[in-house]
C-alpha cells in the first residue's frame, strides 16, 4: 500500500479574529486549504466586525508560554508562523522559547502594525523594539508597504528605489523580507524581496479587484512558511504563495460586506 506524505506542521502564534477572516482562524484555514496541520498558540483574543475592532484582551505571557511549550515538547514542528503580538514582555517571551530549536525550520513573521480597520496594536516604539528582538531568531518577514515603512523609519518609498531599502533592512535586521503588494491600487501586485546573501527580485501577478480581501496578509505569511518548510526557496515560495491567495481571492464568499474575509477552497 502506498504511504501518505508526510504531513507538514505548522506552529500558528497569532492574535484570534472572531471573524475567522485573519489571525489564527485564517492560518488553520490556510493550512488545511494546503494540507497541513495547523498547531497554535493564541496571543490575543479581539473582538470586531468588517469595520472596527471593538475590543482586544491580550493573553497572560504564562499562558502563551505555556500553550507553545505543550506543542513544542510534543510534536515535530515543521515551520512557525507569527501574527499579532501584543506587546514587548509577550514578543521576549517567544523569541525565548524558540530560541531553543536545534533544527532549522523556517520561522516566518507577519509583523503586524495596525489592523485594515485602523486599530493600531503597538506605539511605534514598541513596535520597533517587538520586531528587532524577534530578528535574532532570523525570520523572514513578510510586512506590507505600510510596515516596512515602519520598521525602516521612512515616510516614502518610491519602488524604484526599494533596492536602496531592502538592503538597510537586511543591514538593519540581519533577516530576509518580503515586501507585499507594494503597489497596492495599481493593475498590478508586486511583492520584493531580499534574500539572506542579498540577492534582490520581484514577484508581480495581475491584481484582483474585491472587497473580500480580509486575511490576505496571515494568509501569505503561512502559505509561504509552508511553502519554505516543503523545501522551496524563498522565490519560488513566494510566487507559489501569490498564486494560492489569487485563487483564494476568486473564492471568497459574498457577505455582502464593505470588507469581507477570503475564501480558502480550492
Amino acid at each position: 500500500m502506498k504511504q501518505n506524505k508526510k504531513i507538514t506542521l505548522m506552529l500558528s502564534i497569532a492574535g484570534s479574529d472572531n471573524t475567522s477572516g485573519a489571525g489564527v482562524q485564517a492560518d488553520i484555514k490556510t493550512c488545511q486549504a494546503m494540507n497541513a496541520y495547523c498547531l497554535n498558540c493564541v496571543t490575543a483574543v479581539t473582538s470586531q466586525d468588517s469595520k472596527k475592532v471593538y475590543n482586544l484582551v491580550e493573553i497572560p505571557d504564562d499562558l502563551v508560554v505555556s500553550q507553545i511549550s505543550t506543542v513544542i515538547n510534543e510534536y515535530r514542528i515543521d515551520c512557525i508562523k507569527i501574527g499579532m503580538i501584543s506587546n514587548l514582555g509577550q514578543a521576549k517571551k517567544i523569541h525565548a522559547l524558540l530560541s531553543i530549536f536545534k533544527k532549522k525550520i523556517p520561522i516566518v513573521i507577519d509583523p503586524i502594525y495596525k489592523s485594515t480597520t485602523n486599530k493600531i496594536f503597538n506605539n511605534l516604539t514598541t513596535y520597533l523594539s517587538i520586531y528587532k528582538t524577534f530578528s535574532k531568531l532570523k525570520p523572514i518577514f513578510t510586512p506590507n508597504l505600510f510596515e516596512f515603512k515602519k520598521l525602516t523609519k521612512t515616510s516614502h518609498i518610491e519602488n524604484h528605489k526599494m533596492k536602496k531599502y531592502l538592503e538597510l533592512f537586511l543591514q538593519e535586521y540581519r533577516s530576509m523580507v518580503v515586501v507585499t503588494n507594494c503597489n497596492e491600487g495599481d493593475n498590478n501586485s508586486d511583492d520584493y524581496f531580499i534574500t539572506e546573501d542579498g540577492k534582490i527580485g520581484i514577484h508581480s501577478l495581475k491584481s484582483i479587484n474585491s472587497k473580500n480581501t480580509h486575511g490576505t496578509g496571515c494568509t501569505f505569511s503561512t502559505s509561504l512558511a509552508i511553502n519554505l518548510a516543503r523545501g522551496f526557496n524563498l522565490s519560488q515560495s513566494i510566487l507559489r504563495s501569490k498564486k494560492l491567495m489569487t485563487k483564494f481571492i476568486k473564492k471568497s464568499p459574498n457577505f455582502n460586506l464593505s470588507y469581507g474575509p477570503l475564501g480558502h477552497l480550492l
